[in-house]
């Protein structure tokens, strides 16, 4: 999971249409939430990704479904209230399902920064914290086959690269491109980018290459790189 920031509320949900909704929902129990307005800004808003596991959306068997974070039925003021919804994968959006953040609070991507509540170890989230532990557990946020399996792939392939980037350098520039590439795979936008981006900088290999282009003989570590290396950097979790 990494801290998201929520976009601008789509034109659609204007006041009055807010309340023409709610009252409609409160009545009726119609899914007034599901607009293609409302679901185009918070897919844009995570990157197609799931905001709580970090998985690709709009695939295969990973459609997104808009989940409130105050249940709409147990609050169902807050059913279109723009700050209440997000992008969520259907296994998320069952797991956690009626359950009431006010009572059981859990880690809200767009309010909270992850990284104080999560540790990170082999793949696997832990608990720093009460709101942590609650979030890993109703979300079952160490899925294997769901959640930490496609982890380990996604984190082996940046590894292998990584690896391959360190054991062949001929041409300095063409390592500079080649780590450039790297980093930029390891951004918000890429799926369990909280886990990819801890990988990478947590490798001896990547701070020995960086530290090279960084010196006063080679200079190739230019801005570019700088960004990209710091936008990486405050996706990471502390390693437990």
């Amino acid at each position: 999971m990494i801290k998201l920031e929520r976009s601008k509320k789509p034109a659609y949900l204007t006041a009055e249409k807010v309340e023409e909704l709610t009252n409609k929902f409160k009545a009726t129990k119609a899914s007034v939430w599901k607009h293609a307005e409302i679901g185009e800004a918070l897919l844009d808003s995570s990157s197609f990704k799931c905001a709580y596991c970090e998985c690709p959306l709009q695939i295969e068997d990973s459609y997104m479904q808009i989940e409130h974070f105050k249940d709409k039925d147990t609050y169902p003021d807050y059913v279109v209230d723009w700050e209440n919804l997000l992008p969520s994968c259907q296994r998320c959006n069952r797991k956690k399902w009626t359950l009431d953040v006010v009572i059981e609070p859990i880690v809200n991507p767009y309010v909270d920064y992850p990284k104080n509540h999560f540790f990170l170890e082999e793949f696997r989230l832990y608990a720093k914290d009460l709101k942590g532990e609650i979030t890993i557990s109703k979300l079952d946020l160490n899925d294997d086959k769901r959640l930490v399996l496609p982890r380990f792939l996604a984190s082996n392939e940046i590894a292998s690269q990584l690896d391959s980037i360190f054991r062949n350098i001929i041409n300095l520039d063409e390592a500079r491109k080649s780590l450039s590439k790297l980093l930029n795979s390891c951004q918000a936008d890429s799926p369990y980018a909280a886990f990819l981006s801890t990988c990478l900088h947590g490798k001896k290999e990547y701070q020995i290459l960086k530290e090279l282009l960084k010196s006063e003989e080679i200079n190739l570590w230019d801005d570019e790189m700088e960004e990209l290396d710091f936008r990486s950097k405050q996706l990471t979790l502390d390693r437990r």
